[in-house]
């Protein structure tokens, strides 16, 4: 030990080197000495504790609210004038944003209740009740909870309500969101977007679809803007008014119809690819009631079944129905038209759209395509990397 701290000493009177004018260099107080000579002797050590302690923690805030007025559908033929509905959110829209992290990561959900009512936080893909769950949160109050992303995939979180009073009032009425986990073996790089259906129960709407479609001069002004909040008979008899596409029906569909057009939304954004590209969907059913019977119109679905346990060479990766590799046999991708997602469940897949043209990704479930569930897809040339639609890009 004597040798040791010899050293350590002849170390620091190198550093302590005086300029010209008699002054040192390099000065520490006696604080700063202490911590020099600790991390000298114990750095494995202290990287460790900060590794554990801060560089894996990713933070994440939400902001529940029972308050914000939301436009569910815009003015179009079925709908004159749009239809406003009384929301929960979580920061504000609906869905909640992505959470996004990676297979093995520590995060932490702070949630501040801004709203009049209990609110709470459900995560899926996350075990042990500490960890999954805030079961209440007072007005004026927040919580926090921190969890291991152990499970690579989609999921979806929400809000249970007052410890699970009320949890269908507020999963319908949009406090729901997707939890994306990457994988330690990630797949190739593809262009990533996040998708999230909702079913609405209005008491603001009593006319069904093709409201007053017979009365062509009727416009947005001449229509009564009555805010609609949940339905609890709707609900019951499962009957839902509309499907939410990321918070809006219609949101991505410009109109249906070639000869004889349905407008739907003519100020819709619709998503871009390049034709063989390579294309990642995070897909969330937040329901609460209904499932998703979900394709994409002229196109096969990938769906991919990989091993956790050991890293995948992505140079590997096959666009075929068979193993990836010998040497992962767990690895393997299959191709299929639809795949059924149920509420309160999320589905990761995949899509390469082979040529130029316009697809449609939708709800097979054609009724709840007609209320919304449903967007466009046009590949071409001039598509990049960072066209995605608001609100729809995964972070890395």
């Amino acid at each position: 030990m004597g040798i040791i701290f010899l050293i350590l000493i002849l170390q620091i009177i190198a550093l302590l080197v005086l300029n010209n004018d008699g002054s040192p260099i390099l000065a520490f107080s006696s604080q700063e000495m202490k911590s020099y000579l600790l991390s000298s002797v114990t750095v494995r050590s202290l990287q460790q504790t900060i590794h554990n302690d801060h560089s894996i923690i990713k933070k994440f805030t939400l902001i529940a609210d029972d308050r914000n007025i939301v436009k569910i559908s815009p003015d179009n033929t079925l709908h004159p004038g749009g239809i406003l509905y009384k929301a929960m959110t979580y920061n504000g829209t609906i869905p909640g944003p992505a959470i996004v992290v990676n297979q093995g990561d520590v995060f932490q959900i702070t949630v501040y209740n801004k709203g009049d009512l209990v609110h709470s936080l459900d995560l899926h893909g996350i075990e042990g009740p500490s960890h999954a769950l805030i079961s209440v949160i007072k007005p004026g109050e927040n919580r926090t909870l921190k969890a291991k992303a152990e499970y690579p995939g989609v999921f979806m979180y929400h809000c249970d309500g007052d410890n699970l009073n009320g949890i269908w009032d507020h999963i319908a009425s949009g406090m729901y969101g997707g939890i994306i986990v990457h994988p330690k073996n990630e797949r190739p790089i593809a262009k990533e977007f996040y998708i999230v259906f909702g079913e609405i129960y209005s008491t603001g709407i009593n006319s069904g679809l093709f409201t007053n479609t017979s009365n062509m001069s009727a416009t947005a002004a001449s229509v009564k803007k009555e805010i609609g909040s949940f339905d609890m008979n709707k609900f019951l008899a499962n009957k839902p008014d509309l499907i939410l596409t990321n918070g809006m029906a219609y949101k991505y569909m410009p109109f249906f119809g070639t000869i004889s057009k349905i407008l739907l939304n003519k100020n819709a954004e619709v998503f871009k690819v390049k034709p063989g590209e390579l294309t990642r969907w995070y897909i969330v059913n937040a329901g609460p009631r209904g499932y998703v019977s979900f394709n994409f119109a002229s196109d096969m679905i990938r769906t991919v079944h990989y091993n956790t346990n050991t890293d995948i060479n992505p140079d590997n990766y096959a666009d075929n129905n068979s193993i990836i590799t010998n040497a992962h046999p767990l690895s393997s991708i299959s191709k299929v038209y639809e795949v059924t997602i149920p509420p309160g469940s999320a589905e990761e897949i995949e899509a390469i759209f082979p040529e130029q043209g316009s697809y449609v990704g939708n709800d097979h479930d054609i009724g709840r395509f007609l209320q919304g569930a449903g967007f466009v897809v046009l590949a071409t040339d001039n598509s990049t990397s960072y066209d995605h639609p608001q609100g729809t890009w995964i972070s890395r």
